[in-house]
């Protein structure tokens, strides 16, 4: 369950895949008539003819033709004493869950029940319930099924809704490009190692240069200098690209990336150093007029969470339709100070995905030490600096 899922239900009115019941039910020390009408909506709900998975919203009252109010609830059921309490009843097993939601400051419980094969019936009789009856969701009523029902019921509905949830792929990728790096990728990434002690900067001092100039000296240009390419060597960037090989459009499409491993870095291009400056003042405008990054940009659809060596990686790719590619144009910058070979799963959710898709992905990386002179690191950056300048007209 997800705010937004919750959100669309409590806007929408019972039926044959959703209840709300203003309180919890009873059930510990309660006698098993009290209990049956627990495991008489299971039932109902399980049996129900439906598309979509069935929910019975605890802590809710309805609101007819509005939005239904989240009252909550100050106790919760323990879900595996109701799968044992419910699947010790029935003929097969009815696969559900129970769990606890917090929405609007109110914990409310949420009975999940997935489209599966049927029917479901009591082997005894419980409660007020009969065995070998099939109860059945009808509407916003519970009704015992009739036989020509029953007959129907089996594993085409199961076929019915398969084809109703969007299939969708993801790999490695360049977006500029358009070329596709499969499922594996490889990256190597070049260690910046200094032949020299990086000192502080102190320009030689032109006798003709004001003195407000020398004040203004940034002393730590060549540390900011090798921090700067530092970050340009060790990383690759790459992206990911999302296809919908089904048949439905898969609506919100998004993907996260959980990675928990030593050494290994992963931005974007908005974490990367800032430009260093031989003098605070002076260079400062020159630098915002070469740099291209961050001005006029859209809001980015990458997101990077960290927490000491743990990372989550966030891409929204919005709808995609059926047999489309989407491309975010955007590069996920990553690298790592030693070789490793890193697995992690690409979890891509969607509203219409009754449930998360998981997409092995594998990140192979091989370092390579890059010896240079701190005089070979400035040569560089002046000439880039340079042309940039000339290629602006400055």
């Amino acid at each position: 369950m997800n705010p937004n899922l919750f959100e669309n239900l409590l806007n929408e009115s019972e039926s044959n895949y959703l209840d709300f019941k203003q309180e919890e039910y009873q059930f510990d020390g309660a006698s098993d008539e009290v209990k049956s009408e627990l495991l008489k909506d299971i039932l109902a709900f399980a049996n129900a003819w439906r598309r979509t998975d069935a929910y019975i919203l605890l802590g809710v009252k309805e609101v007819k033709g509005g939005r239904s109010e989240v009252l909550g609830i100050s106790k919760l059921l323990d879900d595996a004493s109701l799968q044992q309490f419910v699947n010790s009843k029935v003929q097969k097993p009815i696969t559900f869950s129970y769990t606890a939601f917090e929405f609007e400051g109110n914990q409310v419980g949420i009975i999940h029940v997935p489209v599966q094969e049927r029917p479901f019936y009591l082997r005894q009789n419980y409660g007020r319930l009969k065995k070998n009856v099939v109860y059945l969701r009808r509407g916003s009523s519970t009704v015992e099924a009739e036989p020509d029902e029953i007959a129907k019921m089996g594993a085409s509905l199961i076929e019915t809704v398969q084809s109703q949830i969007p299939t969708i792929d993801c790999e490695f990728a360049n977006p500029e490009t358009r070329k596709l790096y499969g499922k594996e990728i490889e990256v190597i990434s070049r260690i910046l190692k200094i032949e020299d002690t990086i000192p502080d900067f102190s320009p030689e001092i032109n006798p003709f240069q004001l003195a407000i100039t020398i004040k203004r000296t940034n002393p730590n240009y060549y540390r900011e200098l090798y921090k700067y390419y530092d970050y340009r060597y060790l990383f690759k960037g790459v992206s990911l690209r999302l296809k919908n090989t089904g048949q439905v459009t898969a609506y919100n499409a998004r993907v996260e990336v959980a990675i928990n491993v030593i050494d290994m870095l992963y931005i974007t291009k908005d974490y990367l150093p800032d430009r260093p400056r031989k003098n605070i003042d002076y260079l400062y405008s020159i630098n915002n007029q070469v740099s291209v990054s961050g001005s006029g940009r859209l809001k980015s659809r990458i997101s990077i969470d960290r927490h000491e060596d743990s990372w989550l990686l966030s891409i929204n790719f919005g709808s995609i339709q059926p047999k489309a590619e989407e491309w975010i144009a955007e590069k996920i910058l990553i690298g790592s100070r030693k070789p490793q070979e890193v697995h992690c799963d690409a979890v891509i959710f969607a509203d219409n995905t009754p449930d998360p898709i998981r997409i092995p992905l594998c990140i192979r990386f091989r370092t390579e030490d890059l010896l240079l002179k701190l005089s070979d690191l400035e040569k560089n950056y002046e000439g880039m600096i340079n042309k940039e300048l000339k290629e602006l007209g400055l």
